[in-house]
């Protein structure tokens, strides 16, 4: 009992500590990924790109993602979405 407390006490200590920086580092993943998808599957939303013998390589990896990647992509947005509290 001792011990779940002392890590429970611990994981709140690090999310309170830590939270702004790694939503930063989420944040800059998250475009570099955006980035990335974009550059693999940019023909099939109207961006033009290259297609080579990498993206062929690649596109079995990323293919459980591209329903999640093309929903975000093509969502609409206003301004009130890039507004933080």
């Amino acid at each position: 009992m001792l011990f779940s407390w002392m890590k429970t006490l611990g994981e709140y200590l690090r999310g309170f500590f830590l939270y702004g920086m790694l939503e930063g580092i989420h944040g800059e993943k998250r475009a570099l990924d955006h980035l990335f998808m974009l550059g693999l599957f940019g023909p099939m939303i109207g961006f033009p790109g290259l297609f080579n013998y990498y993206h062929l390589r690649m596109i079995p990896f990323y293919m459980k993602r591209l329903g999640v990647w093309k929903r975000r992509i093509l969502k609409e947005r206003d301004f009130f979405d890039f507004v933080k509290e």
